[in-house]
């Protein structure tokens, strides 16, 4: 099967688009929801760890020193204090964590032949909204330019709500049906 550079192109966006939406609805749903009870109390809250006393409730007391307990980790020079240096650690080793389980659930879902790994076949067959590319094409010319693809970026990394709690993609598609220009674009 031949496969034209401008399907192979589009092919390439939607899945960029779909890749980076699905990352980002994972992150949230890994956190709880930005927002949510979980988003507040952190994006790896441990009951169990919490329950010091193993009763099945965890008091403001064990909360504030499991919370304690995750700071001194981070702390790994143990100075009491945390450097950039200790934070960028530990926002690498979460997003390396992330990294690892979706590419490990893309591989599981999408691993036709059962070999362990993604062909270019393989990826590009991936499901795509159909909806995809249209989102993307705020214009409506048939075509993404460099700022529609940063735009639809943003949009996915943002999530179904996008900044400011506004719906991503679709917050700024309003002035092509009449409506308000809503996203400020």
């Amino acid at each position: 099967m031949r496969v034209s550079s401008k399907k192979l192109g589009l092919g390439v966006v939607a899945l960029a688009v779909a890749l980076m939406g699905s990352a980002a609805i994972a992150d949230k749903a890994h956190d709880g929801g930005k927002g949510g009870p979980m988003g507040r109390m952190g994006p790896s809250f441990d009951f169990v760890a919490a329950d010091t006393d193993k009763d099945g409730k965890v008091t403001t007391a064990e909360f504030s020193a499991y919370r304690a307990g995750m700071v001194a980790e981070i702390d790994t020079d143990k100075d009491g204090l945390l450097s950039a240096e200790e934070l960028v650690a530990l926002h690498t080793k979460r997003a390396a964590d992330r990294a690892k389980e979706q590419s490990s659930r893309m591989v599981q879902d999408l691993d036709a032949d059962g070999d362990g790994k993604l062909s270019v076949a393989e990826m590009i067959a991936m499901p795509v909204p159909p909806d995809a590319f249209e989102a993307a094409d705020t214009s409506n010319d048939g075509v993404i330019d460099q700022a529609e693809a940063e735009a639809a970026m943003k949009a996915m990394m943002h999530g179904p709500e996008g900044e400011n709690g506004q719906h991503g993609k679709h917050r700024h598609h309003g002035k092509h049906r009449g409506g308000n220009d809503q996203g400020g674009n």
